[in-house]
């Protein structure tokens, strides 16, 4: 009805409030003075030197030496040299105190669900993988076994439950960002999954939920800049293809942020896809069906749940380089599918940057003429040139290294709302 309250997109970019353009700067560019801060921020030197002082207060923040000097009539004043002239003692830096909080990641997956333990300057302190038939799991004993996870892990590393300030789960499939339902997913033989609500109840932090390609792209774009900047579309193909948008390096919240690039249709009587339609993309370019297909004409061990494990596609992978021609035309094809994966994304999105992703891309030397070719023929000459396309095989830590970053930007955010709220506040519990 017309005059019921509308619901706001979680999608829209909040508004970011000085201390949060600070958090940012420092997140972004690392440890700098007082003065580099004003300039990066665009706030005045005495808004700085205020809100820094109070953020030290709150353990937020904590100060470094820089190698770099000072200037040489600093005074208390001019703390950090306003006046360009430089003296010899160590100018004073200012930094996120990486002891604030601890963040955890999860990776859930098909047949493992990965966890990282981070500080708050994103650093990882301890990593565990646990394998287990995941598609055996219903609903409750899923979330009982990502709770119990995650209270392992602060038991081992000695770290107290209120110390954590957040929780990034990042899971393959159909993902609502905004209330942390799991939709769909080829890892889980439930649907309608509500992990963010009692993970949320036992360990009263944020808890942030994505498709696991939001987080690679997220990760990506930390270690290359140039990635950070426009619109940037990463395609992740391994377990199965999906694909993460970040624009000017974030994820814009909400559904938006990821795209089932791989359950577009190349053809209606394709090969089986897991999600229950044929002819999709992931059904001719992910691991499952890769490996699917070979063990229908080479001898190769079974997979558990019809998922190979990483040392079975290394096999595979092998067993293609050594010649043998069918195999050869099983990666020829996976090289179209990948281009139209490509073509697709270029052609509705026109993004800066395009990113090939994943551990499926260490097969890329078997599909890149196919590749090549097929791209020529599907997207617009001035289209594709307008595009930079990039191949990056990585690893499947890359998705818990980039929810640690998702997880931290939602803290920040929520950290500062809180505070300015609230000016007393000293920390985020």
């Amino acid at each position: 009805m017309d005059d019921e309250p509308k619901p706001t997109r979680a999608s829209s970019p909040p508004r970011v409030s000085n201390r949060g353009r600070l958090i940012e700067a420092l997140r972004r560019q690392g440890p700098m003075p007082r003065v580099e801060l004003a300039r990066n921020t665009g706030l005045s030197f005495p808004a700085i030197s205020a809100m820094t002082s109070r953020m030290l207060a709150e353990d937020l923040l904590s100060e470094t030496d820089a190698a770099m000097s000072a200037p040489d009539d600093a005074n208390e004043d001019d703390p950090d040299g306003l006046n360009g002239r430089r003296r010899g003692r160590p100018a004073i830096q200012l930094t996120l105190n990486p002891e604030f909080g601890r963040i955890i990641a999860v990776s859930l997956r098909m047949n493992l669900i990965e966890t990282l333990l981070a500080d708050f300057s994103g650093s990882g302190l301890a990593q565990w993988r646990l394998a287990l038939e995941t598609r055996a799991l219903g609903a409750d004993a899923l979330c009982d076994i990502v709770i119990a996870q995650i209270e392992a892990m602060l038991t081992a590393t000695d770290t107290p439950r209120e110390r954590l300030l957040g929780i990034g789960i990042a899971l393959q499939g159909i993902v609502n960002a905004d209330t942390g339902i799991q939709l769909w997913s080829p890892a889980l033989s439930v649907t309608d999954v509500d992990l963010a609500t009692p993970i949320r109840k036992v360990f009263r932090a944020d808890v942030v939920t994505a498709n696991d390609a939001v987080p690679v792209a997220l990760a990506l774009a930390a270690v290359e800049p140039i990635l950070a900047e426009g619109v940037a579309a990463t395609i992740m193909v391994g377990h199965g293809v999906g694909m993460g948008v970040v624009v000017d390096g974030e994820a814009r919240w909400g559904v938006g942020a990821s795209s089932e690039i791989g359950h577009v249709k190349l053809a209606p009587n394709g090969p089986q896809c897991r999600c229950g339609q044929r002819g999709c993309i992931e059904a001719h370019l992910a691991d499952y069906a890769l490996y699917r297909d070979a063990r229908t004409f080479i001898d190769l061990p079974p997979a558990i749940s019809q998922q190979p494990s990483e040392a079975q596609m290394a096999l595979l992978r092998d067993r293609a380089r050594n010649g043998d021609p069918h195999l050869a035309q099983l990666f020829r094809q996976a090289g179209n599918a990948l281009a139209e994966a490509v073509a697709a994304t270029i052609s509705v999105l026109r993004p800066h940057h395009v990113v090939l992703a994943g551990p499926g891309l260490q097969a890329f030397d078997m599909m890149r003429n196919a590749y090549e070719e097929r791209l020529k023929e599907a997207v617009l000459p001035w289209l594709l040139k307008s595009t930079a396309i990039y191949v990056r095989p990585s690893k499947s830590a890359a998705i818990v290294d980039g929810m640690v970053l998702q997880t931290l930007r939602v803290v920040d955010r929520n950290y500062t709302e809180t505070t300015e709220r609230t000016p007393g506040a000293a920390a985020l519990v």
